[in-house]
């Protein structure tokens, strides 16, 4: 194996496989935890001791593999598991919130009877009763017959002793729950009595909420912890703080391992690298042990502290993804990208609290779009943001999100890197940049554009305007009139208009003259003399003039302009058809 304790790979498939069989538990069981779902088949049942490796693997490792294999490989896998890691799948399937799914219990209870009598009798003993009692009270409806019958019996109705008769509630659980009886009742009848006594008495929602309830304390166990616990993670702390923090050895989380936590090392490591590449330095058992654990405690806390209704392997990996995102930003955000930094941090802190930074990078920017919210040109008034062009529009949403998303290309997504940040950073200034310059150099607000009669224009409303339209609009009236100032332009001049912006190409498109967009920085020169918000004016004006050309510019010229099927302007013509 190299260093990173991977097996070595050859293009002999069987040699492969020898040196597998050769290596000492241990390194099997790296091996396999280092593998997608199907080679950890492969390599398990390659084992000498496929039983003892599939009851050393991490549960949620197992949980992962169990669900991304073809239902007969997960019978093989569950029939090697103990009581203890079958119970832990039915915890992470079973359930939406705080609700048993109907068709998760069938399909898990139907591996489990194929797995064969001794595993079946070892969930029947290890299992809580009142959990036992809530599956059947799902599917069953018991009643019990006293004395000599008086009457007969709905010969539907099942029976093994003549004095429990079951009905069953739902057609295809019949197949299952017959079976299952059938194995209670000549395996551990002391047991199929008692359950169906309890069937008889106990009520659904009371056996419901018992279930629950020792769910949450048996993921509790497995170091999943309660949600106000989970929510710490997201918890604001500031990364500027950090970086100051004296650095010392952090001893979070060091608790005995029976067994090694779920290794997402692998499989996220290229989201997020600066954080990965770090990781992979740390030489020190210690160290690693402590790194391996408060990983696997942070990703549980991530699972719990996540909006899912169930445990699916892609909500899984989703939040294992956006576990490294964080702690990749976190990471690069307090080093400065510095590696040697870097490796002193994560020493010195504990993950969660690097997580943390990561999630506290977000969390300014989203301070820095409220301020802009409240600023002046928005007024606090969140309908106000649909003046904002896409994808400025879907930049300042998504960091005013309670957990900020970053948008790019209208795909919601995690920030991963400073660049990131660094990106809507300059989006949240821009636009600052240009409202105020709306404010105080054209006299232009929200209220002003909400009061104008639109009746005879297009667009007809105030919610279709947008920055662009109205910079495009000021600049129309700058090349038609001489004055920049936003007033719906005359129709019936959109023909002169266009052949003083446009040069036209080989192929007849129109592209915004030099002279145009020189005007325009000479306008923006004018009046503002700090360079950086000189930047974004020309990035925003930019941005408006390819704008125009992308909905003016494929026009023919002289050919027929109507205002409704393009936008960038504020037209204004009554000979346009209603």
């Amino acid at each position: 194996m190299d260093r990173t304790g991977s097996l070595p790979q050859t293009l002999d498939e069987k040699k492969d496989e020898e040196v597998f069989q050769d290596l000492p538990l241990e390194n099997q069981l790296d091996a396999v935890l280092r593998s997608d779902a199907q080679k950890r088949l492969r390599y398990i049942f390659l084992s000498e001791n496929p039983e003892e490796l599939v009851q050393r693997l991490p549960d949620l490792e197992l949980y992962l593999t169990v669900k991304e294999v073809e239902e007969k490989d997960s019978i093989e896998l569950v029939s090697l598991t103990t009581p203890e890691q079958f119970q832990y799948l039915l915890d992470l399937d079973f359930w939406k919130k705080d609700l048993l799914d109907p068709a998760k219990i069938l399909h898990w209870m139907g591996i489990l009877l194929e797995c064969g009598e001794e595993r079946i009798g070892q969930f029947v003993h290890s299992a809580d009763p009142e959990f036992l009692t809530l599956l059947l009270k799902k599917f069953l409806h018991v009643t019990k017959q006293e004395g000599e019958p008086t009457e007969t019996l709905n010969p539907s109705l099942f029976t093994l002793d003549q004095q429990y008769y079951v009905a069953f509630k739902r057609p295809e659980g019949r197949i299952v729950f017959q079976r299952f009886l059938e194995y209670l009742y000549h395996f551990d009848n002391e047991n199929y009595r008692r359950i169906l006594e309890s069937l008889i008495f106990e009520l659904e929602s009371d056996l419901e909420e018992t279930g629950y309830r020792l769910k949450k304390g048996r993921l509790a166990d497995q170091g999943f912890p309660d949600l106000e616990e989970a929510l710490e993670i997201y918890r604001f702390v500031n990364p500027d703080s950090v970086r100051g923090e004296r650095k010392g050895s952090s001893q979070a989380g060091l608790q005995d391992l029976a067994k090694p936590s779920s290794t997402f090392y692998p499989a996220f490591q290229k989201e997020g690298t600066f954080f990965s590449s770090v990781l992979s330095q740390a030489t020190d058992s210690s160290d690693q042990v402590r790194l391996r654990q408060e990983l696997a405690a942070l990703t549980n806390k991530a699972i719990i502290a996540e909006p899912v209704e169930s445990f699916s392997p892609e909500d899984v990996r989703q939040v294992g993804a956006r576990v490294f995102h964080y702690l990749n930003l976190g990471l690069k955000y307090i080093s400065n990208q510095d590696e040697t930094q870097a490796s002193e941090f994560l020493r010195s802190l504990p993950l969660q609290k690097i997580f943390q930074c990561g999630v506290g990078a977000t969390l300014l920017l989203k301070r820095k779009a409220e301020a802009i919210l409240r600023g002046p040109w928005l007024g606090g008034d969140r309908d106000n943001l649909v003046f904002l062009d896409r994808p400025y529009l879907d930049i300042f949403e998504g960091v005013l999100k309670k957990r900020p998303a970053l948008y790019r290309h209208g795909i919601q997504g995690d920030f991963k890197d400073l660049l990131d940040l660094r990106e809507v950073e300059k989006s949240l200034e821009l636009i600052e940049t240009v409202v105020t310059t709306l404010k105080v150099e054209m006299k232009v607000g929200p209220q002003e554009i909400k009061n104008l009669d639109l009746s005879l224009c297009t667009p007809k409303g105030w919610r279709e305007i947008t920055l662009s339209t109205i910079f495009l609009t000021s600049l129309a009236n700058q090349i038609l009139h001489g004055t920049f100032r936003f007033e719906a332009i005359d129709g019936t001049r959109l023909r002169d208009l266009l052949s003083l912006v446009f040069e036209r190409g080989e192929q007849g498109k129109g592209a915004v003259r030099m002279k145009v967009r020189k005007g325009i920085k000479e306008w923006i020169d004018s009046f503002e003399s700090d360079e950086e918000k000189r930047q974004h004016l020309l990035a925003f004006s930019d941005f408006c003039c390819d704008l125009l050309e992308e909905e003016y510019g494929k026009i023919p010229e002289g050919g027929e302009i109507d205002p409704r099927f393009v936008k960038g302007l504020l037209v204004c013509h009554e000979g346009f058809p209603a």
